[in-house]
């Protein structure tokens, strides 16, 4: 096996610029020990640590902190509410050097919130805040002010949707023609809802349950993925799809023709959480630099690999990676 050498991939991210368009969100994490039942009714009684609580960026977020984390420079365009969540989570993000002059305030909903209390490493319960209503025009508009007056500024533009309701048909329909006319790479990280709206994109990034969901069929190894990977690109017009396999690794085709398989690169899996946005921040990145496919497929792999070997989620970094590709290509 030839080793994969990913400096020069790494070295072609700092200063390219990406806006992340989507679902913004707060995750809160409660960490704390469980040593009775209560006895008003029969549910554990978790006691918070000290130190317990903490709040990472979650969703497009998550994704723009990865970009940042990899050296980058990531604008988002987003909706939070006019509450504390909200500016709690813009103060994180502008703290980490992520522009936030593209989150609209909306009074009219809250900022998406998930919260989970943790005992050890058992999640024992998750309360989600949100609404996933489409945007009041008002927002809506804002929001798309704001993404065509200024989309000649980035080198690529990332669509991450999870569904709650910022990410509309019209306003992806605009973008991607857009980004077309000013040979801007769009690539897409979709839910269910949108699934196959964004026609022309140039790459489309649904994990497994996604796209087996979306066709109405199983897909049980890569030989079957393969052929839903090419029956989406035939159907959505797209210059690649990616579909991610967790330990079957990821598929790509080509709209030209052609594709490949990439096997997973992880040797230790403690958490999954996290490792699709390390994916398609990998996969952005490395377009708007304008590295090949298959070697973005190989750089995204391992920077997933990184991602699973940790608890929770965390953005990767290019030591992540470098330490991935050092463990991988020296062997058992």
């Amino acid at each position: 096996m030839v080793p994969m050498d990913p400096e020069p991939v790494l070295a072609s991210f700092p200063g390219r610029r990406l806006l992340v368009i989507g679902d913004l969100m707060l995750d809160r994490y409660l960490d704390g020990r469980v040593e009775r039942i209560s006895p008003e009714a029969p549910v554990p009684v978790v006691s918070i640590e000290a130190g317990g609580a903490r709040t990472i960026p979650g969703g497009a977020a998550n994704v723009a902190m990865n970009i940042r984390s990899l050296g980058g420079e990531a604008c988002l365009a987003g909706v939070v509410g006019s509450d504390q969540d909200g500016e709690e989570l813009v103060r994180i993000l502008s703290d980490a050097g992520i522009s936030c002059a593209g989150v609209v305030h909306d009074a009219g909903r809250p900022t998406t919130t998930k919260t989970r209390v943790v005992s050890g490493s058992h999640q024992i319960i998750r309360i989600d805040r949100e609404t996933c209503d489409p945007l009041a025009p008002p927002a809506g508009g804002a929001l798309r002010r704001f993404i065509l007056d200024g989309l000649g500024d980035y080198d690529a533009v990332v669509f991450q949707d999870y569904d709650k309701g910022v990410i509309g048909s019209g306003l992806i329909a605009e973008v991607i023609r857009a980004a077309a006319s000013r040979g801007i790479p769009v690539t897409v990280d979709p839910k269910f809802r949108n699934f196959f709206l964004y026609s022309g994109c140039t790459l489309f990034k649904p994990n497994r349950h996604e796209t087996a969901r979306a066709l109405g069929r199983e897909l049980p190894d890569p030989g079957s993925a393969m052929e839903a990977a090419v029956e989406l690109v035939r159907r959505l017009g797209a210059a690649a799809v990616m579909i991610t396999l967790g330990e079957q690794g990821s598929v790509t085709a080509l709209g030209g023709g052609g594709g490949f398989h990439k096997p997973t690169f992880a040797k230790r899996i403690f958490d999954v959480s996290g490792a699709g946005d390390a994916v398609i921040s990998v996969m952005s990145l490395c377009l708007a630099a304008g590295v090949d496919l298959e070697t973005a497929a190989t750089i995204s792999n391992h920077a997933a690999a990184a991602v699973c070997a940790r608890p929770g989620v965390h953005a990767v970094t290019p030591e992540n990676i470098r330490e991935e590709c050092r463990e991988y290509y020296a062997g058992p």
